[in-house]
């Protein structure tokens, strides 16, 4: 999940970033766009089982099918973690350091002097974890895959890991006994180190020596992992790592070259538009992978996530409405118009000029329509602003101070441990809707959540604010469903267990369950109960 290092806008958009058939609605003073099923082509989609056994259903809502919680029966309720976050084990199965090792091995890069050496050591405890999950009654489980333990480097190149690709055999089949589906994560945040000095990472331009190596493991996880998984992720949130890894600075690699101290990055108004079309185009070509190859026979989809917190303009100005508008474009459209028209979008080209790379032919062919689902990760809104005249805006890293904007939190919002989260349940519901106008596809929540403010397991077992976000959020998500005919699929809850939070280390925590570091004891937290009386069963 993102740990924001400043005040971050959001923007989300899902299909073409164009106009599409909308009538405008409010509610809460929001401005929000109310698409019909029917408008967004989705009503004839088609339903499909998985070889995992996941009901993927793009079907509409039926009354006689909702449950007592408002949802649709076949309304995917999950859970979601990430493989450096939980798993420790850092030198077992053989796994070699990603760039994460190294940073948070770097003095003063992570609060605490946190690493995540251990973590909630997964890696020797999953069989508990995978009956934790049963008590709970979860059916559904975003995980990822750690590139280091999967493939090792040989001098030249990654190659098979086999103690690696067993382990996560092994979990796999752990799941599957559980009656738990497995939606996998190609890549979240974690890439191997070799392949960052060896062979010029992310940041490189026009890098087809990193677009060769994820290619190849993409190919190897779905020929060993693909029989049980039921939705492929290639990249999560490739925003937070692209603009805090290679523009703020304050997450692995932190800044390249590397410079000491903090970002922001001496070259982050450059940087992260290379990583970000490196990471597109390997996206692109794993995608092309699965369905030439796999997909027929293994019936699973892939697809990417990205993260977006809402821009609501502060102002009834037209210049705020547009300037949350290009917010939106500059979070959410660097990501996925390029998925559907080929290019990025044109107010990114307007404000980056020069410095935003181009796509190919060859390479738009592969990125339009590379995605099977849209998974939107979403956590807090803000409000934003145009730029006064002579004013730069916010800008604490290169890619910030492109948008011409000055982001805020609303008065009176709940305020999240994290200092960059407040709790705001309607922004999820225009986001959503605002994605619908866009993209005519199935849309799922891949993370949401809440850093909590309980610090202690006494603590954690009574928490009524991170009940309180959760039920407010899948309020709204209902309601999007329900009222505004959004096509929402799912929802993973972030987090299953408290767990390394990145630069933060584990000063944050956002599980279900409270881990005690010391002793890895989980103990349920109150939302906990929640989940297990209301999302586990129709």
């Amino acid at each position: 999940m993102p740990t924001a290092p400043y005040a971050l806008l959001h923007r989300r958009s899902a299909g073409r970033l164009t106009n599409g058939p909308a009538s405008a609605a409010a509610f809460g003073g929001l401005a929000v766009i109310s698409v019909s099923l029917v408008a967004l082509g989705v009503l004839t989609a088609s339903a499909g089982h998985t070889k995992a056994g996941a009901v993927l259903s793009a079907n509409a809502v039926e009354a006689n099918d909702t449950c007592a919680n408002g949802f649709p029966a076949d309304f995917v309720w999950g859970l979601g973690t990430a493989a450096y976050q939980i798993e420790g084990g850092w030198n077992a199965t053989n796994r070699s350091p990603s760039i994460w090792d190294v940073f948070s091995h770097t003095k003063g890069a992570v609060a605490g002097g946190d690493t995540g050496d251990v973590a909630d050591d997964v890696i020797h405890r999953w069989r508990d974890d995978i009956a934790l999950m049963s008590e709970l009654g979860l059916k559904h489980y975003r995980f990822s895959l750690s590139w280091s333990r999967m493939m090792s480097w040989d001098g030249h190149s990654m190659v098979p890991n086999e103690p690696g690709i067993a382990w996560y055999s092994d979990f796999l089949d752990g799941l599957l006994e559980a009656g738990i589906t497995a939606h996998v994560t190609l890549y979240h945040w974690d890439l191997p180190q070799a392949l960052h000095e060896h062979r010029g990472g992310w940041h490189t331009p026009d890098n087809e020596r990193i677009l060769t190596e994820f290619e190849a493991y993409a190919t190897l996880a779905f020929e060993r992992l693909g029989s049980r998984v039921a939705t492929w992720f290639t990249f999560n949130e490739p925003w937070t790592f692209t603009v805090s890894g290679y523009s703020a600075g304050n997450h692995a690699p932190g800044c390249v070259p590397a410079q000491s101290g903090r970002g922001p990055c001496a070259g982050g108004d450059v940087t992260p538009y290379v990583v970000s079309t490196n990471v597109l185009n390997a996206h692109a070509r794993a995608v092309a992978v699965y369905r030439t190859r796999f997909a027929a026979t293994l019936g699973g989809r892939i697809s990417i996530t990205l993260n977006c917190e809402f821009a609501r303009p502060l102002t009834n100005s037209a210049a705020d409405a547009a300037a949350a508008e290009r917010a939106l474009q500059f979070w959410l459209g660097w990501w996925l118009e390029p998925l559907l028209s080929g290019d990025y979008p044109a107010a990114m080209r307007r404000n980056v000029g020069e410095r935003l790379p181009s796509f190919s032919p060859e390479q738009r062919e592969l990125l339009i329509g590379s995605i099977d689902l849209l998974g939107i990760n979403h956590y807090s809104t803000h409000m934003v602003r145009d730029v006064a005249d002579g004013e730069r805006g916010d800008a604490s890293s290169g890619w910030e101070a492109d948008q011409h904007v000055v982001a805020t939190f609303g008065a009176g919002w709940p305020q999240a441990a994290s200092p960059w989260q407040r709790s705001y349940p309607a922004g999820l519901r225009g986001l959503l809707n605002w994605v619908a106008a866009r993209y005519k596809g199935d849309i799922y929540v891949t993370e949401n959540g809440w850093s909590c403010n309980s610090f202690t397991a006494a603590a954690a077992a009574a928490d009524q604010e991170q009940l309180d976000y959760y039920t407010g959020y899948t309020e709204q998500v209902r309601l999007a469903l329900v009222e505004d005919g959004v096509p929402v699929r799912g929802y993973f809850g972030w987090s299953l267990l408290d767990n390394f939070e990145w630069a933060d280390g584990y000063s944050k925590r956002f599980g279900l369950y409270y881990v005690n570091y010391t002793t890895q004891q989980r103990t349920p937290k109150k939302a906990a109960a929640w989940w297990k009386e209301t999302r586990s069963a129709c």
